[in-house]
C-alpha cells in the first residue's frame, strides 16, 4: 500500500467490519455494489465501526468515485486506494485484507465489484456470522447453469471426492474472514502466483476447508452475472481458478492420500427458495472454443490422455451443439488425467491448463443441454451424478498418482 492508504489508516485507527470491494474499471457495475453496502451498514451495522474500502487497480473509469462520492451513515468511513502488484482481483483482495489486518477489524468481507442484483440483506448475512465466531462465511447462490457450469462440473465435485468437504460453491465471490484468519492469509508466500490475480477465489476456499478452519456457508439468494465471452482459450478466470484447484493436490498432499474422513461444511441462516434461472444459449461459443483448442492443443493433449478418452473427445467435437453429451464418468477420468499432469508431468503447467480449457468447454456444453430447463434444485441432482462420477473414480486416480506415467499415445490426433 501506498503512503496515502497508511495515512488514512492511521486517521481511521481501528474498526469493527471493513467491507471491501476490489476493482479495475467497474464503472457500470460498482455503483450498485456501493449502494447495496452502504445500506446494508445503515440498517443492520448501526452499532458497529465499518469501513469500506474499494482497492483499485489504477481505473482509467469513474470506477473510484463510486465509493468516494457514496452518502455514508456517521458509522461508516471510506477509504480508496490503488493497490500494488500483479494486475488481478486477488491483489486487490490482499490490499483489502492488509487495510483490515491493520485495523483490527474483527471481519473482513470481501464483494465482488460486478453483483448485478446484489441486496443490503448480503452484508449482515456475511458479516453476523463471523462476528459469532466463524472463521469464514462463504456465499452460495442461485445462478444460471452457465453461471455455475465450472464449479457444478468441476470445483465442487474435485473438492469434494479428493479432499472429502461439500462446501457447495468453492468458487464464490463473497466471502467473510475472522481478524485471525485474515491475518494468517495475507502473510502467506502466494500473492505472486495465479492467487493474485483470478485464482483468489478457489485458493481462499481451500486454505480454510484445509487449513482446519471453522467454515459455514451462507445462502444469499440469486446471483446474476455480468457480461461472458464463452468459448475463449484466454478465459484467466477459469485458466486461474484450474491452475489454483490442480495446484492444491500438490501442497496438500499428504491429507488428500490419506482419504481423510468426510467434514460437513454447515449452512448458517435461511435457504433461499428454489427457482428457474433463465441460462443464455452459449452452446455453439463454446463448441467452436472446443474445436480451436483441440486444434491447437491435439499433440499435448496425446500425452495427458490415454487413447479410448481422446477419440471419445473427438467424437464430441463433432457433434452439433444442441446434441452435445460427455458422460459424467468419462469427465471425470479426463479432470483426474490433467490434474496428474499439471502436477507431475514434465511440460509446462500453463499449457496443461491451457489445453484443458478446451476439454471442459465441451463438458460445459453437455451440462448445459442436460439441465436446459431445469431449476436450482432440479440441476442438483445432475451434479450429484458429476460428484458420484469423481468419488467412483478417485482409487484409480490415487493409483495412477502413486505411478505417474504419461500418455503417448499420437494417433488419430486429427480434430475438425
Amino acid at each position: 500500500m501506498g503512503r496515502d492508504a497508511w495515512q488514512r489508516i492511521r486517521e481511521i485507527r481501528q474498526a469493527d467490519v471493513v467491507l471491501g470491494i476490489p476493482s479495475h474499471r467497474n464503472g457500470r457495475t460498482i455503483g450498485e455494489v456501493v449502494d447495496a453496502l452502504v445500506e446494508g451498514t445503515r440498517h443492520y451495522l448501526g452499532d458497529l465501526r465499518v469501513v469500506l474500502v474499494n482497492a483499485d487497480g489504477g481505473s482509467s473509469d469513474n470506477t473510484t468515485r463510486f465509493v468516494r462520492n457514496a452518502d455514508a451513515p456517521a458509522n461508516l468511513e471510506k477509504m480508496v486506494t490503488i493497490y500494488n502488484g500483479s494486475a488481478g482481483k486477488g491483489s486487490g483482495v490482499r490490499a483489502i485484507l492488509e487495510i483490515a489486518t491493520a485495523l483490527e477489524a474483527r471481519a473482513c468481507a470481501v464483494f465482488d465489484a460486478r453483483v448485478p442484483g446484489i441486496t443490503a440483506e448480503w452484508v449482515p448475512a456475511l458479516v453476523s456470522p463471523v462476528l459469532g465466531g466463524v472463521d469464514m462465511a462463504s456465499g452460495c447462490y442461485r445462478r444460471s447453469a452457465y453461471d455455475t457450469a465450472v464449479c457444478d462440473n468441476l470445483a465442487y465435485p474435485f473438492l469434494r471426492a479428493v479432499f472429502r468437504t461439500d462446501l457447495r460453491d468453492p468458487l464464490a465471490s463473497e466471502f467473510c474472514l475472522s481478524q485471525e484468519m485474515t491475518k494468517d492469509l495475507v502473510m502467506r508466500d502466494v500473492w505472486e502466483t495465479d492467487v493474485s490475480r483470478f485464482g483468489i477465489n478457489i485458493w481462499l476456499t481451500t486454505e480454510a476447508l484445509l487449513g482446519d478452519w471453522h467454515v459455514g456457508q451462507v445462502d444469499l439468494g440469486t446471483r446474476q452475472e455480468g457480461s461472458i465471452d464463452p468459448g475463449s482459450l484466454t478465459d484467466y478466470r477459469i485458466l486461474h481458478a484450474v491452475g489454483t484447484l490442480f495446484r492444491t493436490l500438490t501442497i496438500h498432499r499428504r491429507r488428500w492420500v490419506a482419504d481423510p474422513a468426510f467434514v460437513s461444511v454447515p449452512f448458517i441462516g435461511e435457504r433461499s427458495p428454489d427457482c428457474l434461472v433463465p441460462c443464455t444459449g452459449c452452446q455453439c461459443q463454446l463448441m467452436a472454443g472446443m474445436r480451436e483448442g483441440l486444434v491447437e492443443f491435439g499433440p499435448l493433449m496425446a500425452t495427458i490422455l490415454p487413447g479410448d478418452a481422446i477419440r471419445a473427445i473427438q467424437t464430441i467435437s463433432r457433434m452439433e451443439p444442441d446434441q452435445v453429451t460427455f458422460p459424467a464418468g468419462l469427465w471425470a477420468r479426463v479432470v483426474y488425467c490433467f490434474a496428474l499432469a499439471y502436477n507431475k508431468g514434465d511440460g509446462d503447467p500453463d499449457r496443461v491448463a491451457d489445453t484443458f480449457l478446451s476439454v471442459l468447454y465441451g463438458r460445459i456444453t453437455a451440462y448445459l443441454n442436460e439441465t436446459q430447463g431445469l431449476s436450482c434444485q432440479q440441476r442438483e441432482q445432475v451434479t450429484l451424478g458429476i460428484v458420484n462420477a469423481f468419488e467412483e473414480a478417485r482409487p484409480g486416480f490415487l493409483r495412477q498418482w502413486n505411478g505417474y506415467e504419461p500418455w503417448m499415445d499420437t494417433n488419430e490426433l486429427r480434430f475438425p
